[in-house]
């Protein structure tokens, strides 16, 4: 698959305006497309972890920030000087979410007993 890193940035540019408009659904449509493509840059995944974040969807939040990693790890071995820095703020981000995720198990597993 040819991956068109004009059409990819256009989307990013449209996803932000959407944002800004309160259209997060199609903000999400675009980022999500990008993230699908691999995109070799943070700003989707940055957007789509925040707004997963704020939406309160621990599921979708952990797989983009899962997917910024594997990214990240490419970018980082082809010797991008961004990339390294990058990829340990995901992995940051990623830790926190899991252990959110693991908080929340607690929490619901409790209120069963």
């Amino acid at each position: 698959m040819e991956i068109n890193e004009n059409l990819q940035n256009e989307r990013n540019l449209k996803g932000s305006d959407f944002e800004k408009n309160g259209n997060l659904d199609k903000a999400i449509e675009l980022y999500e497309e990008n993230v699908a493509e691999g995109f070799k840059g943070n700003h989707p995944y940055d957007r789509l972890a925040t707004i997963y974040k704020n939406e309160n969807d621990l599921e979708n939040e952990i797989r983009v920030l899962e997917k910024a990693i594997v990214v990240y790890e490419i970018i980082t071995i082809e010797d991008r000087l961004e990339g390294l820095p990058k990829l340990f703020r995901f992995k940051n981000r990623l830790e926190k979410a899991l252990e959110t995720k693991k908080q929340l198990a607690k929490q619901k597993k409790a209120k069963l007993k």
